[in-house]
């Protein structure tokens, strides 16, 4: 799974970024600091299923840390975005084909309102202009797109509009549903616009992470303002402090548990004065945000699932002897015979079956895995 961190300039995509992936890139307060998109692998989080079934984890492609699942996914902070960008004003194209590359959106705006519509600093600027702004250059550039598909009346026309998005990463499914939701006899500007709408809900849900939450004395308030203007989940969060709290977990300061710092170094008066702050923030709204945001967008919004697949059911072992190794993130209406694709093409290929390794009864073919569940694929 990809997820695409996209927003203004200067609005803290980079900084949360960062926060999510630990990879270093350019965090600079000025317009088109990234160009390329950074890429790097965050991580969501489940309960490891061990204390269900008794057992102590060998972590092979997920870690493990008190308890709790670190499932990657793939990040990437894509340039900053102007108005006019889907007329190919700034990085225009550029920027909508890499953030078409994922699975689900974060678009990044800044609650506090200290950042105007070029990134520069300012006061009092309505980020409601940003959310509409994102909007609207993303609807009107997958529009542009099913626009150009010729109709005749004579092909199916799900079939027609689906040779141009697919392009952009718009499942044919997706493209069925949407044709048939809105009774699309025809192609024209109308629409093509509301096919654009549905298409980005179904395929690339996006979430608003209101940044900067703790500059704001009001921070309630200015987010149900948005939320009574857009039809998008918001969420906030302080990326700067999830990047603070990384950082000094990284080299040692400080543990992160449980929704309290505990200081595991003697730290200097800076230092000190910098975790007294991210104490603060944690107090005052519970966490940072950002893993609460994450794990929201790609569980809730996207419908994914995590699922634990062994070689041994009684053991819950791989064929290395490691127990519960591997946790697979998988989509919403993932089979089992979609997890063993995701294993190896060899096991797929002779795929006989699955068990769920806590009733040990057989799983149908054809039914959705269960999140958190542990199976065995049979072959």
């Amino acid at each position: 799974m990809k997820i695409g961190i996209i927003g203004r300039t200067n609005v803290g995509k980079s900084t949360l970024f960062k926060a999510l992936t630990l990879e270093e890139v350019e965090i600079e307060d000025r317009p088109f600091t990234t160009i390329e998109p950074n890429k790097g692998v965050g991580y969501v989080n489940v309960i490891c299923p061990e204390k269900d079934f008794n057992v102590k984890c060998t972590p092979h492609n997920a870690p493990c840390i008190d308890g709790i699942r670190f499932v990657p996914i793939n990040i990437i902070d894509v340039a900053g975005l102007v108005e006019g960008a889907s007329e190919g004003k700034g990085l225009g194209n550029k920027f909508l084909n890499d953030i078409m590359q994922a699975d689900a959106i974060i678009e990044v705006i800044d609650i506090s309102g200290n950042t105007d519509s070029s990134g520069n600093k300012t006061k009092d600027f309505d980020p409601a202009i940003d959310v509409e702004m994102v909007d609207n250059e993303i609807k009107r550039w997958i529009a542009s797109i099913i626009s150009r598909s010729r109709y005749l009346g004579k092909e199916d026309i799900s079939d027609v509009i689906f040779k141009n998005v697919s392009g952009i990463n718009i499942k044919y499914s997706t493209v069925k549903e949407v044709v048939k939701e809105l009774a699309i006899k025809e192609i024209n500007d109308e629409t093509s616009i509301k096919m654009a709408s549905l298409m980005m809900k179904k395929d690339k849900p996006m979430l608003i992470l209101c940044n900067k939450m703790d500059a704001v004395p009001d921070l309630d308030k200015r987010i149900e303002k948005l939320k009574e203007k857009f039809d998008y989940e918001f969420m906030a969060c302080s990326a700067a402090a999830e990047l603070t709290i990384k950082e000094a977990e990284k080299n040692g300061f400080v543990h992160f548990k449980d929704g309290k710092l505990e200081r595991t170094k003697e730290l200097s008066g800076e230092q000190e004065k910098a975790i007294n702050i991210i104490d603060n923030i944690i107090k005052k709204y519970g966490s940072t945000g950002v893993k609460e945001a994450l794990n929201h967008l790609v569980f809730e919004l996207k419908g994914y699932k995590v699922v634990f697949p062994v070689e041994d059911e009684k053991k819950l072992t791989d064929g290395f002897g490691r127990v519960l190794p591997d946790a697979y993130l998988v989509e919403r209406d993932a089979t089992p015979r979609d997890v063993a694709a995701m294993i190896h093409t060899d096991v797929a290929k002779n795929y006989k079956g699955a068990i769920d390794c806590k009733t040990g009864l057989k799983i149908k073919n054809d039914s959705p895995v269960k999140n958190n569940q542990v199976i065995k694929i049979l072959v």
